[in-house]
């Protein structure tokens, strides 16, 4: 059992001390759950999730969401892989669960970002597609496509999400695996979208 769990969930105070009070909840959490992940995630998988949070970060600030949607970017990004069973295929569903049992994060939206930072899903949120777009393109990322896919992110993340996803896909083609619907589904709404 991780001892965040009785702490005081996030975004659980009145309207206007909700915004003054976010990011000392936030930072409470985040020096809990950085100690966390540093002792359960192998090196490599703890600085590509640091370095996936500064990403999404950026990409939250620079697309204009509010105080309070980029404590959730901040929240979502750090805890993204944070199930042990990373090798598992719904590992995203997974660590949504661990999250919220561990965690105490109950918010929809931390636990949509997480759930969906794999596959995508037909009706994902900005936020959603902050962390999908961070965690396939931050810089310790290799690959030739991540620093376009990176770029296009600031410019337009629908663009970016279509290039994100038509990378993924071609990668688990030539892996030969099954394709994710929800991941199909999405590329098509948002082909569907730049078209009308």
């Amino acid at each position: 059992m991780v001892s965040i769990k009785g702490s005081r969930p996030v975004f659980s105070s009145p309207t206007r001390k909700r915004n003054q009070n976010c990011f000392s909840l936030v930072r409470l959490k985040i020096s809990e759950i950085k100690e966390f992940l540093k002792k359960n995630l192998s090196r490599d998988r703890y600085i590509h999730t640091l370095s996936l949070r500064k990403l999404a970060i950026r990409l939250a600030k620079h697309h204009g969401l509010g105080l309070k949607d980029i404590c959730r970017v901040e929240l979502a990004a750090l805890l993204h892989d944070c199930h042990k069973k990373l090798e598992e295929d719904n590992h995203s569903f997974l660590a949504a669960k661990f999250v919220k049992k561990n965690f105490g994060i109950t918010d929809r939206k931390i636990l949509s970002a997480i759930e969906h930072h794999t596959y995508g899903h037909r009706n994902m949120s900005k936020l959603s597609k902050i962390i999908y777009l961070a965690d396939i393109s931050e810089p310790k990322r290799l690959f030739k496509e991540a620093k376009h896919i990176r770029k296009l992110a600031f410019a337009d993340i629908d663009k970016a999400m279509a290039a994100a996803l038509s990378t993924k896909m071609r990668y688990v083609l030539y892996e030969k695996k099954q394709l994710s619907l929800e991941s199909v589904i999405l590329y098509n709404k948002i082909l569907r979208n730049s078209i009308k």
